[in-house]
């Protein structure tokens, strides 16, 4: 079992983490004197926060569930392709007091994930889900509660440096629906004027041409592969709300079977000035000719 944790809730407020073991402590639910000597002393001192903010791909939010603690929805996660959800990987150390707050398995139940930094490195995890047998479609959260998740948000720096982040939030804490991660960038043979661009065009509504994104490309053969670097990497950007159907098609294309598998190019988030976008990065042999220019044509 991996011990790696993505937190996407109010697991971010670490006050709030505090806050349940001050509750456990008068509870006399865990004996601290008891475990001084021990690391798990403390439930927030039992997880050691990783620097980057992380991104768990095709999965949207939702509240659809009521907690009486709360007093009103809380937070879940439902797979979405297209869409992404953001937080933070801790490692975990002791696992029976992050059931404990997460009313696990009754309530929320644990279960595999893989999560993706913004350089396309992916990592096994573990997260929560709210229970099937206690799901609805939807139950208002209290703004309470909403304003600690944002808070995590803001002490972890995700509001400040992916904004929609937070709007995205908000939409689903109001059932309103959100939109996932729009655009694709793409730097060979899909691009206009290559072999493939009429499969773009299918679901296309917008396109930026000569757009750029850190990178490199290698030559490996009929078409490029994007490596990861500082350089720069000419292509275009498209647009489109069917990004569902796109992501569906061009994976195929690419060779993508999933965050798990081993696929031929894997799918990542990479930003093109400020737009988050989807592409491909190549997941084989690197021992190819590097195309100094960035540009495919």
């Amino acid at each position: 079992m991996s011990e790696l944790y993505f937190a996407y809730g109010s697991n971010l407020d670490l006050d709030d983490l505090r806050g349940f073991e001050k509750r456990l402590k008068n509870n006399h639910e865990q004996n601290l004197e008891d475990s001084a000597n021990s690391k798990n002393k403390l439930f927030a001192d039992s997880v050691d926060i990783l620097s980057e903010i992380f991104f768990l791909p095709d999965y949207k939010l939702s509240f659809p569930v009521f907690s009486s603690s709360r007093n009103g929805g809380v937070l879940d996660i439902s797979p979405k392709k297209g869409h992404t959800v953001p937080g933070k990987l801790f490692k975990v150390d002791n696992w029976d007091l992050l059931n404990k707050k997460e009313g696990a398995p009754n309530f929320y139940k644990k279960i595999d994930v893989t999560v993706i930094d913004i350089n396309g490195k992916s990592y096994d995890a573990i997260t929560y889900t709210v229970n099937e047998e206690i799901s609805s479609d939807f139950i208002k959260p209290n703004k309470a509660y909403v304003d600690i998740i944002l808070k995590g948000y803001d002490d972890f720096g995700i509001s400040e440096k992916y904004p929609w982040t937070k709007d995205q939030l908000i939409l689903a804490s109001e059932n309103i629906l959100q939109s996932g991660i729009d655009k694709v960038f793409v730097y060979g043979t899909l691009k206009k004027g290559q072999c493939r661009e009429s499969v773009m065009s299918q679901f296309s509504e917008s396109v930026f041409p000569n757009e750029k994104i850190n990178g490199t490309l290698i030559d490996v053969g009929s078409f490029p592969g994007l490596i990861n670097s500082k350089n720069e990497v000419n292509g275009d950007i498209h647009q489109t709300e069917k990004i569902a159907n796109l992501l569906e098609t061009v994976d195929s294309i690419e060779g993508f079977l999933g965050y798990n598998a081993s696929s031929l190019f894997t799918r990542i988030l990479t930003l093109s000035d400020s737009n988050m976008c989807w592409t491909y990065l190549w997941n084989g042999d690197t021992n190819h000719p590097i195309i100094e220019s960035g540009n495919w044509e």
